[in-house]
């Protein structure tokens, strides 16, 4: 079984960003699966709040978050390994963490990132 990227299906800039991560993951070592159908599967995805972030879901059932979940995505790709090192240096990966929620932002006009259905709202992560 592979990481899952588990991305807000209903955000127009999320799947745009899902078709990349496709392209980029030549070696196919990820899944991708929408929010919708894998809080269904994966209950431990529904913690927290789907505008907290990207998320990644290990086999083992853990979860990455973020910038994290950007990290675990880019270090399985060929060509997102070059540079997703550089996440792990505790500096950086702040910095990154910035950047990403900056980002995360921009995703709706009103600046909440792709909401999460309250029945799906299990408390912090």
């Amino acid at each position: 079984m592979r990481p899952i990227v588990v991305y807000d299906d209903t955000c127009g800039m999320c799947r745009n960003s899902v078709r990349w991560v496709r392209r980029l993951d030549w070696l196919r070592r990820l899944d991708d699966l929408g929010y919708s159908i894998a809080v269904e599967r994966y209950p431990e995805i529904g913690r927290g709040h789907l505008g907290d972030g990207l998320r990644v879901r290990y086999p083992d059932g853990s979860v990455a978050l973020g910038v994290d979940a950007v990290r675990a995505i880019a270090i399985r790709t060929p060509l997102g390994a070059l540079g997703a090192w550089t996440l792990y240096l505790p500096g950086l990966h702040g910095l990154g963490a910035r950047g990403y929620a900056q980002l995360a932002k921009r995703r709706r006009p009103e600046g909440t990132a792709c909401p999460l259905p309250a029945r799906y709202d299990c408390g912090s992560v």
